[in-house]
This record gives structure tokens, C-alpha cells and sequence, in this order.
């Protein structure tokens, strides 16, 4: 069925209440496909998931499904699981597979029907659906198979809902937000996992890096239409762009038509009007058109930190065990101002106990941490972001008061809240009734609002739709104080932080400067050099006569150079894929948009050149200094 439309919509459109999710829209899906679904929150994108799985319906349209199609979702309702067991809510998955069994069971041995069930076991391996549920609970590291799913973690559970529509092999697999909540380790795995699915994909995703590396296609759903782009998450904002700009264009025009006929009709007789009635209908067609709905963007403005000295928090040889289990082994560091330390490790590491030993809402069983007098902390972890549900958003931020400060500046409630995209008409909507992302702003806001000059944030991306979680890196890249940020976001990572530490196994951490991506490039090498089997006793290496105790002074010199090249090149690479986020993008670079992007492709490829001669020239000077 390769390249063939296995699912497709044609006027479909729905509301609920005055709000257009989908106005008149268009869509197909063909197989092998991997299509991201965008889009602002409270957009529509999950109704429109749950129209395609079939469990909800719209007002209007038609829907067009291939003959026999597989249709497999990740649940996001998971209250119905509270009392079943790891291993029967993904056995639920292989309902399809388990069917099969009892057929050829029951069937006369030697049909032909007989061989075409076992092809269709033989190809989706499931001719043990126990083994089947171990494989893909062991590949997403989910808890044992006998726990109850009512004990997981949200982020646990989120992977059981995982394994149960992977385990499915369906035609058509549906992920609404698949990372949310997961480690890097298990995000990878998702990504190698859909890399290699034979089957087609549709997904909601947040996570840049995860869209760039698996989506074929981005379809973006904006005020009910859908808008298509092929190529990268980069391709995807130079396309919008050139849309906006065109319908900005159109705009500019009907209006200008406009004003010409207003003027005209002002000038003109009674008699010449009643002659050009042709005229005047084409202008009040014109008039009846609506101008391109625009939502603005968040406007984040967190307040300016407090004074910090030289010594901001100071860890010295901490050790920490959390029942019996030792999550953090013998660690310092020292924070500094100005530093924006992304925190990360696989989930239940310890991330959330370094944060309190910060903060000192625990004590560490050995070492020491100083905090230096003139820090406040602003930290709300993930347990703390509960909003209450009965509040309406006025009543949430505004605590009784009318207004509040920001460091120097004093706004309203009301005023601060429309930065965060809420407006008059939405203050007064109960939190129990905003959309995830919503919540997500609101959550942003009653944080922020609080200052500091030592800022935490526990997964502060998810939930966010990509405009806003673009104007919250550009926040805290502007922030003044120290920050210590969680996230399994690798963009997100890489746009704001300029250190990393990261759990390691066995309690151990690693601490040091740079983003994400040079973390991992250059902690990988050291793992494999580390791993790499020693010579044999037995058996030793022949030695050259006169062995070099160092790299040659050329290739000391270009190893010196080659670190202020690659970061300078980086810098050149995030202001590019900043010009392309620029709303306004085709209006002041529309003709350098195919240089840009040639600029952009190159200088991404000289990179990875670069970082493979650093790492070539390291592991040479290790294996001469050892």
C-alpha cells in the first residue's frame, strides 16, 4: 500500500461553542508517512486525533478510510486503567493479534486463509504475544509487568499507554504529545523505534528535535485549516512566513481597493451609482471578506533578578541515598551568575532531590552546600504546579490583589495576563475549562510573577505550543540571575543552556560547560573510548621505534582552533534559525530566503565535519598521553 491515501477528509468542520476547530478543512494521510501535527493550543489538534481514530465525530464532511485499515491510538484518558496491571492494559494492544490466534485455531489446517493469517503474525512478529508485551515493556524500560497502573508515575504511565498502541503494529498509529513527560533515553528509542515503522504515523509533538528527525511532512492546523510543508521544522517557519506575507499582501490590497471605492461612492451622483451596480457589488464582495486571523504572541517578561555576588550556590563532595538506593555520589559544583544549567537523566535519577538539596529542602547525607545570603529562589517543581480548579484565571493570578510588581514596573492583573495570551473575555474562565496548554501558560505565570534571583523550573516546555515555548527561550536567555532548568527537551537544552549536568549511572554526575548536543557528542566518546577492550597480555601491540608523546605542533594548533570555530559557526547557525522565526520574516528577508537556507545547510554540515576532526585529534592526543 505504499504511497497510497489510507485516510482522508474532505470539508470537514466543527465548533465547539463560538470556537471554529475545524472550518471547511482538507486533509489525506498516505502510507509510510510520518505527519506532525501543529499547531497553537486549543487549536483543535487532539479533536481532530480523536476524529481519526474514529472516537468522535464532526458536524460536517466526509471521511474517506482505506479498506481494512488498522487504526491504533495512544490513550490519554487513562482512568479506566487505575486497577489493571502493567501487562493486561498492553495486552489490550494486541487484541487484533490475539483474534488471529482463536481463527487458526478454530480453522481446518492446510487453507488458504490459514497461510494468509500466519503471513500477517509472521510479519508483525506475534506469534507469541507474551514475548511481544516483554520486548516493548524491556525497549521503554516500563515498570515490572505485575505492577498495578494505578501506582504508576504520570510519566510511567504515559509509557504504558505507549507500549499498548506500539504493541498494536497498526496501519495508522496515532501519538498525541508521545514525549511528554519521558527521558531523553526513552524519547530516543521512540525516535529509532518510528525511524524503522513500517507503518504510517501521525503525531502531535512540542519537541523540535524528535519533529526534525521523524516527521516526512508538518501539517500545520491553523483557525481551521490545515497547511502542509515538507522538509524540516526550519522549512516548516520559512513556509508560514511566506504564507503570512502573501495574505498580508492580499490584505494590504483589498484594503487599499477598498478605500479607492469608498472614495468613489462618496464622490458619485446618485444616477452613476445606480448605473454601476456591478461595481458596487464587487466592492461589497470585497467588504464581506475577512482580513487573516493573527494570534500574537506570548509576551514573557520575567523580572529583572536580584543582586547576586561572585558565589551564587557552592556544592562541595555531596552525596545523597534516597531508600538505600545512592542517587548522587561524592558531587560538586559551584553556580554562578549569569549561568543557565539544564538538569538532566533518565526519570527517577534524582533530578528533583538535587533540586531540593539546592534549595535546601533536604539535607544532603554528606559534603556540604553553601547559599550565598543575597540569593531568593524561585522554585516550583512539577508536584507544586497544581492549579485549583474552582479558580477562574483572574482569581488564580490575582490572589485578591488588582495588581502586581515586576521588579521596578507595576502592572495589572488583567494586564499581566495578556501577555500570556489571555484575554478580557478569558479571565473569567474557570481553570477546569482552559485547554492543557492553557493551564501550561497559566502555570508559566503565577511562577514568574514571583521574581527571584535564582530561577528553577521542572519541565517547564511541557504542555507548550512551539510559539510560546520560543518566547520562553528567549526569556531565559535574557535572564539576569542564575537559572537551573529540567528538561528532556534537547532544542529547548541547546537555546538556553550554557552548562549541563546530567545523571549518570550509579549516582554519579557529570557537570560542565556547553549545550545538550556537546554534552552528548563528547560524553559518547569518552564512554566508547572508556569501553574499548584493552590489548592482550600475551599479545602486545607492536611499538614504533620512536613514539610521539604528543600531537604534532601543526595538529596542536588546529585542535586549539577548532572549539572557537565550531562555537562561532553555532552562533551563526541559531541567529539564522532565529531570522526564520521572525514573524515578519518574508517582509525583511523574503529574497534571502534561498541563501539563508543554503547558508544554513552548509554551515550545519561544516559542523559535523568540525566535530568529527575535534574528536578524532582527542582521542589521538588521549591515546598518546596515556
Amino acid at each position: 500500500m505504499a504511497g497510497t491515501v489510507l485516510w482522508t477528509g474532505e470539508g470537514i468542520s466543527l465548533a465547539i461553542g463560538t470556537q471554529v476547530l475545524l472550518d471547511d478543512a482538507k486533509i489525506s494521510i498516505h502510507a509510510g508517512e510520518r505527519v506532525a501535527l501543529v499547531g497553537r493550543n486549543g487549536s483543535g489538534k487532539s479533536t481532530f486525533m480523536r476524529i481519526v481514530a474514529g472516537s468522535e465525530q464532526p458536524a460536517a464532511g466526509e471521511i474517506t478510510c482505506a479498506r481494512g485499515l488498522r487504526i491504533a491510538c495512544m490513550e490519554q484518558d487513562c482512568a479506566r486503567y487505575h486497577d489493571v496491571s502493567v501487562r493486561d492494559a498492553i495486552a489490550e494492544g494486541l487484541a487484533y493479534f490475539n483474534d488471529i490466534h482463536r481463527q487458526l485455531d478454530a480453522m481446518r489446517p492446510g487453507s488458504a486463509e490459514q497461510e494468509k493469517l500466519e503471513r500477517i503474525l509472521t510479519l508483525h512478529d506475534a506469534w507469541d504475544p507474551a514475548h511481544k508485551i516483554e520486548v516493548v515493556a524491556q525497549k521503554l524500560n516500563l515498570p515490572p509487568l505485575d505492577s498495578r497502573c494505578g501506582a504508576l508515575s504520570g510519566g510511567e504511565l504515559r509509557k504504558v499507554m505507549l507500549a499498548r498502541a506500539i504493541a498494536a503494529d497498526p496501519d495508522l498509529l496515532l501519538l498525541d504529545e508521545p514525549t511528554n513527560h519521558l527521558d531523553i533515553g526513552a524519547i530516543s528509542w521512540i525516535e529509532d523505534f518510528l525511524a524503522d515503522y513500517r507503518g504510517t504515523c501521525l503525531f502531535v509533538t512540542h519537541d523540535r528535535c524528535f519533529l526534525d528527525r521523524i516527521a516526512t511532512r508538518i501539517v500545520e492546523l491553523d483557525h481551521g485549516k490545515f497547511y502542509s510543508c515538507e522538509g524540516s521544522y526550519a522549512d516548516f517557519l520559512a513556509a508560514k512566513a511566506a504564507r503570512e506575507y502573501r495574505e498580508d499582501q492580499a490584505e494590504y490590497k483589498r484594503q487599499s481597493f477598498l478605500r479607492r471605492e469608498i472614495e468613489w461612492v462618496r464622490r458619485s451622483p446618485k444616477a452613476r451609482l445606480r448605473r454601476n451596480l456591478g461595481r458596487i457589488k464587487r466592492y461589497e464582495e470585497t467588504a464581506a471578506q475577512s482580513a487573516p486571523d493573527r494570534i500574537g504572541s506570548m509576551e514573557l517578561i520575567i523580572p529583572k533578578a536580584g543582586r547576586l555576588g561572585n558565589q551564587v550556590v557552592r556544592i562541595e563532595n555531596v552525596s545523597h541515598a534516597m531508600g538505600g538506593k545512592p542517587l548522587i555520589r561524592d558531587f560538586s559544583f559551584e553556580f554562578e551568575a549569569g549561568q543557565r544549567v539544564g538538569i538532566v537523566g533518565p526519570n527517577g535519577a534524582g533530578k528533583t532531590t538535587l533540586l531540593k538539596l539546592i534549595t535546601q529542602q533536604l539535607m544532603p547525607d554528606s559534603g556540604k552546600i553553601e547559599v550565598a545570603p543575597t540569593v531568593v529562589f524561585n522554585y516550583i517543581g512539577q508536584a507544586h504546579l497544581e492549579l485549583n480548579p474552582n479558580h477562574t484565571v483572574l482569581e488564580e493570578i490575582g490572589e485578591g490583589h488588582e495588581f502586581i510588581n515586576l521588579g521596578d514596573e507595576r502592572v495589572s492583573i488583567r494586564g499581566y495576563l495578556r501577555r500570556f495570551l489571555f484575554e478580557d473575555d478569558r479571565v473569567n474562565t474557570r481553570i477546569d475549562r482552559l485547554s492543557g496548554g492553557e493551564r501550561a501558560r497559566i502555570a508559566l505565570a503565577k511562577i514568574l510573577k514571583s521574581g527571584g534571583s535564582f530561577l528553577i523550573l521542572d519541565e517547564p516546555t511541557n504542555d507548550l505550543d512551539l510559539p510560546s515555548m520560543r518566547v520562553l527561550e528567549e526569556a531565559l536567555v535574557g535572564y539576569s540571575g542564575c537559572l537551573a532548568v529540567v528538561s528532556h527537551d534537547r532544542y529547548f537544552l541547546n537555546r538556553v543552556c550554557t552548562h549541563i549536568i546530567a545523571f549518570e549511572p550509579d549516582g554519579h554526575l557529570f557537570a560542565g560547560p556547553g549545550d545538550y548536543d556537546y554534552y552528548f557528542e563528547h560524553r559518547v566518546a569518552a564512554m566508547r573510548a572508556a569501553a574499548a577492550p584493552a590489548p592482550k597480555k600475551d599479545t602486545p601491540p607492536p611499538r614504533p621505534k620512536s613514539p610521539p608523546k604528543k600531537l604534532s605542533y601543526k595538529e596542536e594548533r588546529e585542535l586549539a582552533e577548532l572549539e572557537p570555530e565550531i562555537e562561532r559557526l553555532e552562533a551563526r547557525v541559531s541567529e539564522i534559525e532565529a531570522i526564520f522565526s521572525e514573524p515578519d520574516f518574508f517582509a525583511n528577508h523574503g529574497s534571502e530566503s534561498a541563501v539563508l537556507q543554503n547558508e544554513l545547510n552548509c554551515l550545519r554540515e561544516k559542523i559535523d565535519s568540525l566535530y568529527a576532526r575535534w574528536d578524532e585529534l582527542e582521542q589521538k592526543k588521549q591515546a598518546l598521553l596515556s
